[in-house]
């Protein structure tokens, strides 16, 4: 057998399967996204439920086992997180696939929507506030299970690095972004658990409030990374006031936006030149994603270099 570097499992295979290991009985498996790990809705008669399946040489089963023990620390610390399902007592599983054995979740099926232009502060206020109860709650967490920080080092220089292997265009601009990173963060100290990719995108609106979802970067780091995104938005204002409503935002972490910002975008970068032609193909390299990390770099050096 061809080994394989990615494989899309059966929807019905799954439903099976899955049935039995839970004793649910699953009457549809509908694939919703498939990306850096495939999520799939799974239901039965009168319930809805996610499955979530991490890709093959990611995270660790142990990893996992520490992001299910966040989502409900974070339910019993009273935010609105979907309940992990529990097979004999354990909340992650294993798929044999032929590229590998594959973690996955089971978890429960939230209803709500995605929020929609036009955006407003009322949004923005209510998803800074969501962010501090985050961050009160992971403050308390503690797992037996180790998951690997979210350091400057490998969130910059082994991106920059794999990224110069297949494209040296713009080198010097990366390099020099990364060294005006190391000198600038040298001395930033606030580091908590971190969601990680705070966005629009990782929330949904509900009845019972505004949800906070996907902890797939969540990890000890930067704690202002999680304030990097919105920065760039017209609402950081309402935002931050939310925010501050639970937590501070201190002078140290708006001095360490502006370079944490550079961290994020080259890592995405690196996603999108490196890892995902891997499964999507290089014609995705043209798809205008790299070309907005490098034009917002690019305006990132104007200003700060």
């Amino acid at each position: 057998m061809i080994p394989t570097m990615r494989s899309l499992p059966a929807p019905h295979a799954l439903s099976a399967h899955l049935a039995d290991r839970y004793g649910l009985g699953f009457t549809g498996c509908t694939l919703l996204r498939s990306l850096v790990n495939d999520v799939y809705e799974l239901t039965t008669g009168d319930a809805r439920y996610v499955l979530k399946l991490y890709r093959h040489d990611g995270r660790d089963p142990d990893e996992i086992r520490w992001e299910a023990g966040l989502w409900a620390h974070l339910q019993t610390a009273g935010l609105q997180v979907p309940p992990v399902l529990l097979s004999d007592g354990e909340p992650v599983g294993l798929l044999e696939t032929p590229e590998g054995p594959r973690p996955f979740i089971v978890s429960g099926f939230v209803e709500g929507t995605k929020p929609q232009p036009p955006f407003d502060d009322e949004l923005y206020d209510a998803f800074g506030r969501q962010l501090a109860a985050f961050h009160d709650a992971a403050d308390n967490y503690h797992s037996t299970y180790a998951r690997r920080p979210a350091e400057i080092a490998d969130r910059l220089h082994e991106p920059l690095e794999q990224i110069l292997a297949v494209d040296r265009a713009e080198e010097n601009l990366l390099r020099d972004l990364a060294a005006a990173v190391r000198n600038n963060l040298a001395e930033y100290s606030n580091t908590g658990i971190c969601h990680g990719d705070v966005s629009l995108d990782n929330i949904l609106l509900t009845k019972q409030g505004l949800l906070l979802l996907d902890f797939d970067l969540t990890a000890v780091g930067p704690r202002a990374a999680d304030f990097a995104g919105v920065a760039t938005t017209p609402y950081w204002d309402a935002f931050r006031t939310g925010y501050t409503t639970r937590r501070p935002v201190t002078d140290a972490d708006l001095a360490a936006i502006p370079y944490l910002q550079i961290v994020g975008r080259i890592f995405n970068l690196r996603f999108h030149l490196v890892d995902k032609p891997l499964f999507r193909g290089t014609e995705s390299r043209a798809e205008g994603w790299a070309a907005d990390e490098l034009g917002a770099l690019r305006r990132a050096a104007g200003e700060l270099l």
